[in-house]
């Protein structure tokens, strides 16, 4: 299985960011080309207790202060409601759960 995030549109004004990991996720970073991030909540990323916050520059950051961790397999990460059609995610920064880094690429839509 090749780890990879992709982007759905759900018609409203909020895209899901769909996830298929061979790895437990413990924390993620990317930010999105295209489009203003005006929210980002829901997904497995809020099922297993993550906080998700919005950085300069479309950057979106998802981490568990606990330690939690999203099972290995495939999903919606979490939901952005996003101003404009983003065209892509870039500088994806996902670690395991002891926080490794782990290799990610961004599949497309």
């Amino acid at each position: 299985m090749i780890n990879s995030l992709s982007l759905n549109d759900n018609g409203d004004s909020t895209w899901g960011v769909g996830y298929q990991s061979s790895d437990a996720i413990g924390g993620f970073q990317f930010t999105i080309e295209g489009a203003s991030v005006i929210s980002a909540d829901g997904g497995d990323a809020d099922t297993n207790g993550f906080t998700m916050s919005l950085g300069s520059g479309n950057a979106v950051i998802g981490f568990s202060l606990p330690g939690a961790s999203i099972p290995a397999g495939a999903g919606t990460l979490l939901t952005l409601e996003l101003d404009g059609t983003p065209s892509r995610l870039v500088s994806l920064v996902i670690s395991g759960e002891a926080g490794a880094s782990l290799d990610f690429t961004f599949g497309g839509f």
